[in-house]
């Protein structure tokens, strides 16, 4: 009687272990979050990788007013927010920051919900990257 209980906890807790294993990563990824150098780092080290995008949620003026370069905009305020990100492709890895951190932060909810699995985001935002005197894009009006 006492070797069963025994064998089944032992069943039991590798079960778990093997589902903590199996759970826990995707789940971490999800949430990660970057310094400054952290983020220039990836972004550097993936130039040519078609499987990373640079995400700039600020807004279409602020995007113009300076980002970093390759970013492509989705503005967080905007009503189609969700529904643009929806569309992107839920395999890829995706480096996202907003003016400070905030949005970033608040967005990781939505793309965890929608089913995405590698999204890292600037920590504090562009005003780290400024600070650290990363350079930016500029829209110029013609």
């Amino acid at each position: 009687m006492r070797e069963q209980v025994l064998k089944r906890t032992a069943v039991l807790v590798i079960a778990l272990v093997g589902l903590y294993a199996f759970v826990a990563p995707a789940q971490s990824a999800v949430f990660s979050t970057l310094s400054p150098r952290q983020f220039k780092s990836m972004l550097d080290e993936s130039a040519n990788d078609p499987d990373l995008v640079l995400l700039d949620i600020r807004t279409p003026r602020e995007y113009a007013d300076g980002h970093i370069a390759g970013a492509v905009m989705i503005d967080y305020y905007s009503s189609e927010f969700v529904e643009r990100l929806k569309g992107l492709d839920r395999l890829k890895t995706y480096l996202i920051y907003c003016r400070s951190g905030n949005r970033t932060g608040k967005s990781l909810a939505i793309f965890e919900k929608l089913g995405f699995d590698r999204v890292y985001h600037l920590e504090t935002g562009l005003v780290g990257w400024i600070k650290e005197s990363y350079p930016l894009v500029r829209q110029t009006n013609s």
